[in-house]
């Protein structure tokens, strides 16, 4: 009797190996994932690298497992917002005009908090003709970060479109007030402009 209970028991082990998902044992032996690390070491990236598209995905996917879905969803935006900069830039450099504004839309309203998208369409809005779009799109960058020099420049130049001298000189001087010294390529134009324009530095 003994003999014969042994025997089921053995075969109900063997039964439940034999149906038990592979990827059960499998999962059991990987080592855990450390997700607080690997947002750690993206957001290290992103802080040097704003625009790196794979940094931004990656530590969308860690806060992804973490379930801090609005983190996450903020990462993949701002992932598909840089790629969306990056064709419109293409669009940009090929006289593709409108399609270059349009991929700069698209960045945006992937992620409304993108100031290079802004910037960029609005240069284009200035390059197009129509100044009025690029003082509301670059007024709209430097509002988001106020230390983002292209924005004063291309804000500066649509201002000098509509023949606003006064304001122009003050934009430029708003970048020289709010850009790093070593900001030199930047800061040199601005002073340029200022000059040029009658204003003094």
């Amino acid at each position: 009797m003994m003999r014969k209970q042994w025997f089921l028991w053995v075969c109900m082990f063997v039964v439940c190996c034999l149906t038990t998902p592979a990827g059960v044992f499998a999962a059991e032996q990987q080592p855990a994932v450390d997700q607080d690390k690997i947002i750690a070491d993206n957001t290290a990236i992103i802080t040097t690298h704003p625009y790196n598209v794979v940094a931004h995905y990656q530590r969308g996917k860690a806060y992804f497992a973490k379930k801090e879905f609005d983190l996450a969803l903020q990462d993949y935006n701002r992932a598909i917002a840089i790629t969306m900069l990056n064709r419109g830039y293409l669009y940009e450099k090929q006289g593709l005009d409108d399609k270059a504004i349009e991929q700069y839309t698209l960045a945006i309203a992937n992620d409304p908090t993108y100031e290079e998208a802004y910037d960029h369409r609005g240069f284009m809005y200035n390059k197009t003709g129509r100044p009025n779009l690029a003082l509301i799109d670059c007024g709209k960058a430097l509002e988001i970060n106020p230390k983002f020099t292209p924005g004063y420049l291309n804000k500066g130049t649509a201002y000098e479109k509509l023949h606003l001298t006064r304001e122009a000189i003050e934009t430029y001087s708003g970048l020289l007030a709010n850009a790093p010294l070593e900001d030199v390529k930047h800061r040199e134009v601005a002073k340029r402009r200022i000059l040029a324009l009658g204003g003094t530095i």
